[in-house]
Parts: structure tokens; C-alpha cells; sequence
């Protein structure tokens, strides 16, 4: 019989909902007419670090977290846990380096530091990049969660679209950063609660730890750390530490909705502190997805759902999970579910705010400067709802053309790496000037395009991990989808190596842990290199100001040193004259 959620799983997920719609009633009642955009973007710089802590941590781990990273563990290993490796040091970085140029200078969007240290070209290149794939996250992850919903509970796919974009537009619009904030601070919890409850009762379920790992192991995953250097391989502990520090560098220094939250505490030394515990903290909802995905292949380690044609792919595993395992426990399917619609709302929420703070202060401010607060406030408002309702568009057509956004998504991954290389070159390199800036932007994203464009050309397939369906049953049903899977005798699906790279394609084969770094260190390289030929004879150096602190530190001592040079050899002058 087919697994399908009762009127109490829909009474959770109607709750779970709703609370995040309340929090956002609450915050624009209490804000009342009189809310300033100052409250609406940053929350009046008097938001606790504690929640600020559980804001980047959910608004950094979306649906991609915790559908895609159990997917990516069942398919190729635990090895992807050395990811968390990053969050050692990276938040450290962001902390030391980047926050307090942000806090100091009293942004409100990372835009305007480009702005002040390059000049608008720069700029606005910098948020049409972010605008562009800030729009297409959010159709990706609301598309996401409604295809769980889809699958789970049988619901039309373009009702859940509808039903999770509404609810994130209507508290994001109305409440604003304060909202959006403490929503998240809701939504974490239940996060965490969600994936504790299934690696909890999945161990449980197959007889406890141990045969879970016996399982692994028997399944090609027991291998917990790979020192090879080669760069072609998806997952090494070089790739952890090294390779993904970029992209959680990146997270902490160039997402706009994270910025606004360090901006948003009370204190420079808060936001440090929010930046550090909060990017440390996603490692801890990266591991509890490590665990999940451990827990699914263990579950389903001798009858393989996707092999079985039960899902049509990996990310299509956990709500299969959540309705097996939980059918018969009324109510845990709905909060299950809900905590996945949670990972979607933190983050769509988030994204939407920080793509309306740049356009309201970087356009529309911009053409209209002397627009009151109180409007300016009441536009920026509206504007969040023609977003929210533009990121449900996308959603649709993401369920049309799932392929084709999903590549244009991977992309919009690669614009990352330029943006950060920008904002190292303004903040480590005083004599970076705009036109490296843009060198650098355009070399850096046609090298990741040729990568990318080269990797679909020359795939390397069948890297997954052994997969069986030894035990499927005959003639069963799906207790989670209601459709019939296959039967099976001794099928296993084998572990292929990847072919290797003789041709000369080894670049194309790079693990894609590593490609933000390489298109954020040509950015630099490239932006190092022209600022310097374009401006040999006559050299600028940016104010300190716009550098991070031990630069300023180091460029002040040399000015000073410079200057004492130039008095002694004006002293000696007027002496000898």
C-alpha cells in the first residue's frame, strides 16, 4: 500500500508555515508605519549575535544542503564530510579581513564598497552578475522542496511552488531584515531537528551503528579521508581544506545577504564574532547531512531506489526516506517535510532581501536621491513582492526546463569566483585599480566558462559508488511514491574509475571543489597584472579605509616611512644650500 501523508502531517506543515508567516506579521506590527529603511535592511543595527549566528547558518544551508549533500554521500562516500575542514580557518579569514571594512565603512550592500573603492562600472558589473543568479537560486530552490512535496504527498507541483513562494514573499516584504532574521532562527532549529530525527531513527531501524558502517564498508564507503594530490579526483583532503576554502570565503565576504547581517549586529566585535560562529556552524549542518546521506545508503543498501526507477534521481532520496521509514508515525512525515520546506524559505527569504537592498540602494537611490525614507521604504517593500512573485515564475519554469536551469544555476557558480576576486583586489592590493577590476571579472569567467563548457564536453561518467539491488522485491509497491519498482537478481550497479586524462583534458576533469578557486586567484592575477600596466607612470593607491586592517596597518607604516624619507632628503637640501 502506498505511503501518504495524513490530516495530521498537513496540520504540521500548515503550522510550521504559518509561523514563519507570523514572525513576519509580528515584525511589521511592531514596526508600524514608521519602519525606516535602516530597520528594513539591517534591523536597526540591534539584532542579538545568537540569532545572527542561526541566520547565516540557514540562510548559507538551503534545500541544496540538505537534499543535495545526503544525495551526493549516497552516491560517491562520506568524503564529502571533509568539506568542513574549510570552516577551521575560512570563517577566520572573513572575520579578521572582511567584516570590518563592511562595518566600518556603514554599508548597506557590498555594492556600494565597490562603488566607493573602484567606481560604478565596477559596481553595477558586480550586481548585474549577483542580480542574474541571485534570481535564478530562487526559482531553483523553490522549485526544489515543492518537487519533495511533489513526490512525497502527491501534491500538484505547481500548487507547492505556489504555496512556499507566496508564504516566503509575504513575510520577507512585510517584516524585513528583523523577519527574516529571526524566521531563520526558527527555521535552523527545526533544520537540525529534521536531520537529527532521521539519522537517529534510520540507525535505529537497520540495527544500530555498527551495521550501518559494516554496511558502508561493504558498499565501496568506508574510506574517510584520501590524501591524493590529484586535483581530477572529487574528493580529498586537499580538496576540503584547500579547495573549499574559497568557497566559504566566498559565502562570508561576497553574498549580500550575509554582509547585511554582520552589519546588522550591534557591534564591530559582535560581527565578527556572528561571522565566525556562523560559518562555523554550517559544518555542523553539513556533517548532520554527511550522516543523513550514511543513513539512507545503509537503509537502502541492498535495493537501490534509483536504480529500481522508485526515484528519477539522487535529490529525490530523502523525501522517498522520510515516507518509508515514518509512514506509520502520523505527523513526523509532516514535520519531516516541513523541515525541508524550512531549508528552502531561510534561504529564498535572505537572497530576496539582499537582491532588494542592492537594487533600492544601488539604483533607485541612485536615480532618485532625494526620495524620503518613509517612500523610499514603502518602494522598496513593493519591490520585494515583484521579486518574490518573478522567483515563483522561475520556479515554473524550472519544472519546464529543469535541465537548462540547472546549467545556467552551475554558471551562475562561476560569477562567484570573479566577485570574490574583486573584493580581494580591493582590499588586499591598495594599487588594484577599476580597470583591473574588470580585466580581471571578464578573464576569470571565461576561464570558468571554458572549464565548464570543457567538462560537459569531455564528462567523466560512472564515478559513482557501488550501488545494488540484490533484495528489491518482486512484486512490490512503493510505499513512498505508489509506483511499482523493478525486480532484480544479483543486479549491481559497478564502480567505474574515471578515465584517464592522456588527452591532455586533465583541466576539465578539475574536482568542481576547486573551481571557484580558480576563478577567483585568475581574477586577482589578471586584476594585479593590468592595474599595475595601466597605471606605471602614474601609480594610485586607494585610501586605507577601503583596505582590510593589517593592510592599512602595513600601508600606513610605509606612507609614514615614505614621508620621514622625503622631509630628511628636503632637510639635507636646504642644509647643503
Amino acid at each position: 500500500m502506498a505511503a501518504v501523508l495524513v490530516a495530521l502531517d498537513y496540520v504540521v506543515m500548515v503550522a510550521m508555515l504559518a509561523i514563519s508567516t507570523g514572525i513576519g506579521v509580528f515584525f511589521a506590527v511592531r514596526a508600524g508605519r514608521g519602519q525606516t529603511s535602516n530597520d528594513y535592511f539591517l534591523g536597526n543595527q540591534d539584532v542579538p549575535v545568537i540569532a545572527v549566528v542561526l541566520s547565516i547558518s540557514a540562510t548559507i544551508m538551503s534545500t541544496v544542503t540538505y537534499l543535495g549533500v545526503p544525495a551526493e554521500v549516497y552516491m560517491y562516500g562520506p568524503k564529502y564530510g571533509l568539506t568542513a575542514l574549510a570552516r577551521i580557518h575560512a570563517p577566520i579569514i572573513v572575520s579578521l579581513f572582511f567584516v570590518p571594512v563592511y562595518y566600518r565603512l556603514g554599508v548597506v550592500t557590498m555594492y556600494q564598497y565597490i562603488g566607493m573603492r573602484f567606481n560604478n562600472t565596477v559596481r553595477y558589473l558586480v550586481l548585474v552578475v549577483n542580480l542574474l543568479t541571485g534570481f535564478i537560486y530562487m526559482g531553483i530552490v523553490i522549485y526544489t522542496p515543492a518537487l519533495a512535496l511533489s513526490l512525497a504527498a502527491g501534491f500538484s507541483l505547481e500548487f507547492s511552488i505556489l504555496s512556499v513562494g507566496i508564504v516566503c514573499t509575504f513575510y520577507t516584504s512585510v517584516g524585513g531584515l528583523k523577519a527574516v532574521i529571526w524566521t531563520d532562527v526558527f527555521q535552523a532549529c527545526a533544520m537540525l531537528i529534521g536531520a537529527v530525527v532521521m539519522v537517529v531513527a534510520g540507525t535505529f531501524n537497520i540495527g544500530g551503528p555498527a551495521e550501518g558502517w559494516s554496511r558502508a564498508v561493504e558498499g565501496g564507503r568506508g574510506e574517510l579521508v584520501d590524501f591524493n594530490v590529484d586535483l581530477t579526483v572529487r574528493f580529498t583532503i586537499w580538496s576540503g581544506a584547500i579547495g573549499t576554502s574559497f568557497i566559504w570565503v566566498s559565502h562570508g565576504a561576497s553574498r549580500q545577504e550575509v554582509i547585511q547581517r554582520f552589519n546588522a549586529c550591534r557591534t564591530e566585535r559582535d560581527a565578527r564574532l556572528a561571522a565566525w560562529l556562523g560559518l562555523t556552524g554550517t559544518a555542523v549542518i553539513d556533517l548532520l547531512a554527511v550522516a543523513v546521506g550514511m543513513t539512507l545508503f545503509a537503509y537502502y543498501y541492498d535495493c537501490d531506489p534509483v536504480t529500481s526507477g522508485r526515484v528519477n534521481s539522487p535529490d529525490q532520496l530523502v523525501p522517498l526516506f522520510i515516507m518509508d521509514m515514518f509512514y506509520s508515525y502520523p505527523g513526523i512525515p509532516g514535520m519531516l517535510i516541513g523541515c525541508v520546506f524550512c531549508a528552502a524559505l531561510s534561504s529564498i527569504s535572505s537572497v530576496l532581501n539582499g537582491l532588494v537592498a542592492g537594487i533600492g540602494q544601488d539604483i533607485i537611490k541612485q536615480i532618485w536621491p532625494d526620495l524620503t525614507d518613509n517612500k523610499y521604504t514603502v518602494v522598496v517593500k513593493f519591490l520585494s513582492f515583484l521579486i518574490g512573485l518573478l522567483a515563483i515564475g522561475l520556479a515554473y519554469l524550472a519544472s519546464v526546463l529543469g535541465t537548462l536551469i540547472q546549467t545556467v544555476l552551475s554558471l551562475g557558480g562561476i560569477a562567484s569566483g570573479p566577485v570574490l576576486g574583486v573584493l580581494i583586489l580591493g582590499m588586499f592590493f591598495p594599487r588594484a585599480n577599476s580597470k583591473g577590476a574588470v580585466c580581471g571579472m571578464i578573464g576569470a569567467f571565461t576561464v570558468g566558462v571554458i572549464q565548464y563548457v570543457g567538462s560537459q564536453i569531455y564528462s567523466v561518467s560512472g564515478q559513482s559508488l557501488p550501488l545494488s539491488v540484490d533484495r528489491c522485491p518482486a512484486d512490490s509497491t512503493s510505499t513512498g511514491s505508489g509506483d511499482m519498482y523493478m525486480a532484480a537478481s544479483s543486479v549491481t550497479t559497478p564502480f567505474t574509475p574515471p578515465p584517464t586524462n592522456s588527452e591532455g583534458i586533465a583541466f576539465f576533469h578539475i574536482s568542481y571543489l576547486y573551481i571557484l578557486a580558480l576563478t577567483s586567484t585568475s581574477c586577482v592575477l589578471i586584476g594585479i597584472i593590468v592595474s599595475y600596466i595601466t597605471s606605471w607612470k602614474n601609480p594610485k593607491w586607494a585610501e586605507p579605509k577601503f583596505m582590510t586592517p593589517l593592510v592599512a596597518r602595513l600601508y600606513a607604516n610605509e606612507t609614514n616611512e615614505s614621508s620621514d624619507e622625503t622631509e630628511d632628503v628636503h632637510h639635507l637640501k636646504q642644509t647643503k644650500i
